[in-house]
């Protein structure tokens, strides 16, 4: 990861690889094990944030609530697959709602 480098994003999934086009690193990996791996790798190297596909949160929950008791790296769960049960877009909603104080959706 080069030092500039401060967002990245970690799934199963090949949709995740856009975000390269936009300067966001992307990490496609084949299971939980390694999503684990590379999210530790990611924190090591000081990466601010981190999203993860709804996917791995679901994998890996113990890592996922382990880096959000810290403040860097922030890690946040992306909906990318309309298919999923929109685990992301209520996670986004809750810390909306966490930080301001009201829900705003």
């Amino acid at each position: 990861m080069e030092k500039t480098q401060q967002i990245a994003i970690v799934g199963l999934t090949d949709a995740i690889l856009l975000f390269n086009t936009v300067g966001v690193r992307a990490f496609q990996v084949k299971d939980a094990g390694e999503a684990e791996r590379t999210i530790s790798s990611l924190a090591n190297r000081k990466c601010k944030l981190i999203f993860v596909t709804e996917d791995i949160y679901e994998a890996i929950p113990e890592t996922i609530e382990k880096y959000q008791q810290l403040p860097y790296p922030i890690l946040m769960v992306l909906p990318i697959d309309p298919e999923k049960k929109n685990i992301g877009m209520k996670k986004i909603k809750q810390n909306v709602e966490n930080a301001i104080g009201i829900d705003l959706f």
